[in-house]
């Protein structure tokens, strides 16, 4: 396997004949082999081969996230009496190989701190210098976009702040604000599945945090005013209301790309600070899944039922506060939901991951240096 074979395990001539230099240590659990054939399957079909450098990480990772350990091979040695017992690697379900590509990824992200920061072009500062003459604002709303946002509009010279300034609190329909919802989280913590991200609030009857418009609208009152906060649900408008061609989208990721952040979030948050954790994601992570991971997801119609609900009660809530608006709010109401829901497949997240293994996100660091 560290010279690239693609022989599955129960294929595999016992006459010795297709033997290899014999490892040094401990032999590698199902998982780890499991995911290096994988990878030499990738790197053959790209008409590749794995650097033997990676093959030795992958062969003595570690296992993370919760559920089975390590798993030993089936026949390599005599099973024991306790633990888990032998398995064939070709036979591992894909979530048990991203186990493993997860925490080799998240040590790729983890090695990108501290990277410096390129100096601005002369013409970039310009463009960034504050204008003081603009209007004092700032931007919330889902962590996801109202980041993006915000970088787009410092990046014009309309950074946010400035003495009372008007908060504009971006919105849309809310299936999407959940996408977002559950994105922001994924580049946070980690955190749950999607379906159980839906899950968890549907069983309650109310909205995540992070998705939650209305609470949203409340902080922004107590902290700039009641006077103070406008929704957003026309992003042009508001474009031409701080004087910029338009407005700052977040990468667009596809439901495979957002759980594969979210399987490295978790690893990462056990090998640098939680504060530094979103950060390493988004500049490590987002640039090179931008695009990637299929479709965005969607929410299955068995939560749509709720979904009509929270969505109904945004509207209302947002209506009745008397918060000025950009755009119309009906915009907050889903359409129709998709027959055949869009999810996070585990063999295309996997596929993605091996992509992070055979081109790491450290090589790009450093060509880009």
């Amino acid at each position: 396997m560290r010279e690239g074979s693609t022989t599955p395990w129960r294929e595999w001539p016992d006459d010795g004949s297709a033997d290899g230099e014999p490892l040094a240590g401990d032999l590698p659990g199902a998982q780890q082999l499991g995911l290096l054939r994988r990878l030499n399957v990738a790197a053959e079909a790209a008409g590749r081969r794995v650097p033997v450098a990676m093959a030795d990480r992958v062969l003595a990772a570690g296992v993370s996230g919760r559920g089975r350990g390590e798993l030993p091979l089936l026949g390599a040695d005599d099973p024991e009496r306790f633990g888990p017992r032998p398995v064939d690697p070709d036979t591992l379900p894909d979530d048990e190989l991203l186990r493993v590509a997860a925490g080799l990824i998240a040590d790729d992200v983890a090695a990108t701190a501290g990277a410096p920061t390129p100096e601005p072009t002369l013409v970039a500062r310009a463009r960034a210098a504050r204008r003081p003459w603009t209007k004092a604002f700032v931007v919330v709303g889902v962590q996801w976009r109202a980041d993006s946002v915000r970088a787009g509009l410092a990046a014009a010279g309309r950074r946010q702040g400035g003495r009372r300034p008007t908060a504009y609190l971006l919105a849309d329909d809310l299936a999407t604000v959940l996408v977002h919802a559950w994105t922001a989280r994924a580049f946070d913590q980690g955190g749950p599945t999607w379906h159980d991200f839906l899950r968890n609030s549907s069983s309650f009857g109310h909205l995540p945090p992070r998705a939650d418009l209305p609470r949203m609208a409340r902080s922004a009152t107590h902290k700039y005013g009641a006077d103070r906060v406008t929704v957003v649900l026309d992003p042009a408008a508001l474009a031409a209301e701080l004087g910029t061609a338009r407005l700052q989208e977040p990468p667009r990721l596809g439901a495979n790309a957002i759980d594969l952040v979210r399987r490295v979030g978790e690893p990462l948050g056990l090998l640098v600070d939680r504060a530094e954790r979103p950060g390493l994601l988004r500049a490590a992570l987002a640039p090179r899944l931008a695009g990637r991971g299929g479709a965005a997801p969607t929410v299955p119609a068995r939560f749509g039922g709720w979904l009509s609900s929270m969505a109904e009660r945004t509207r209302h809530d947002l209506e009745a506060a008397g918060y000025p608006v950009l755009g119309d709010l009906d915009r907050l109401l889903p359409g129709p939901l998709p027959a055949e829901p869009v999810a996070p497949v585990d063999a295309e997240v996997l596929a993605l991951a091996l992509g992070l293994l055979l081109d790491p996100v450290t090589t790009q660091q450093e060509a880009d240096a």
